[in-house]
């Protein structure tokens, strides 16, 4: 969009022009089609912006404008205020528009990466010393998951929920996630006390693959008593 145009819009709704401007502004609106379908188009936008995104978003709206301010300076208006149009304007306006979009949706979005807090883990203190158990746990606390990885890859017979546990959260990091799902559905379907972080993992594992509405069905399992139901409460209002 035109950035003076753009400059005359913010004007008007932000109650900056004299009565006169804002008389002749109107009126041309009356009589320009092409006028009217920009300046509906241009509110449009701004409504969605104001209500659907936080602060942050309104300071970088703000900041635009201070850009186009300085770098486009106001002329003096003429008496005529007429205001040349192109065809071109239009689809500059929304690709905008759709730049605008873009960016404010990946603003919104909730990301693997802001949940992926995981907590140390403590197996061999509670087993019987076992080297290669050793060195999946110091590598997981240490987050190095390909190490992890290769180490859980080394034990036999892996049916301790915990271990699976812990396997699978590195399978997740290191994108495995047909392997993690299968042991996290495993331990979903016992009665370990790992069950419901089952639950929660499967959800992040469809949360990292951007596969959102598997993730809140997963989301919408864990019960209100788990550990972790107040993050999948916020988790589902993200994604909302």
């Amino acid at each position: 969009m035109n950035e003076q145009l753009y400059i005359t819009f913010e004007n008007y709704f932000n109650n900056e022009m004299s009565q006169e401007e804002k008389l002749e502004f109107e009126n041309q609106l009356q009589n320009d089609i092409e006028l009217q379908e920009k300046f509906e188009l241009y509110k449009e936008t701004t409504q969605f912006l104001a209500t659907k995104f936080d602060k942050e978003t309104i300071a970088f709206k703000e900041n635009l404008k201070s850009i186009s301010r300085e770098n486009f300076a106001e002329k003096e208006v003429k008496k005529s205020k007429v205001i040349a149009f192109k065809p071109f304007y239009y689809a500059v306006a929304a690709s905008v528009v759709f730049a605008f979009g873009t960016w404010f949706m990946m603003q919104g979005n909730p990301e693997y990466g802001d949940y992926n807090q995981h907590e140390n883990a403590y197996f061999m203190e509670r087993s019987v010393g076992d080297a290669t158990l050793n060195e999946a746990q110091k590598a997981f606390n240490d987050k190095d998951y390909k190490k992890t990885v290769s180490a859980f890859e080394k034990v036999q017979n892996l049916t301790n929920p915990e271990l699976q546990y812990y396997y699978a959260i590195a399978l997740i990091e290191t994108n495995d996630y047909t392997k993690a799902e299968i042991l996290l559905n495993n331990i979903k379907s016992g009665t370990s006390v790992y069950k419901d972080k089952a639950i929660w993992y499967l959800a992040l594992s469809n949360l990292k693959q951007n596969k959102f509405d598997e993730c809140k069905t997963y989301l919408n399992q864990i019960p209100a008593d788990a550990e972790d139901y107040v993050k999948a409460q916020k988790l589902l209002k993200d994604l909302d």
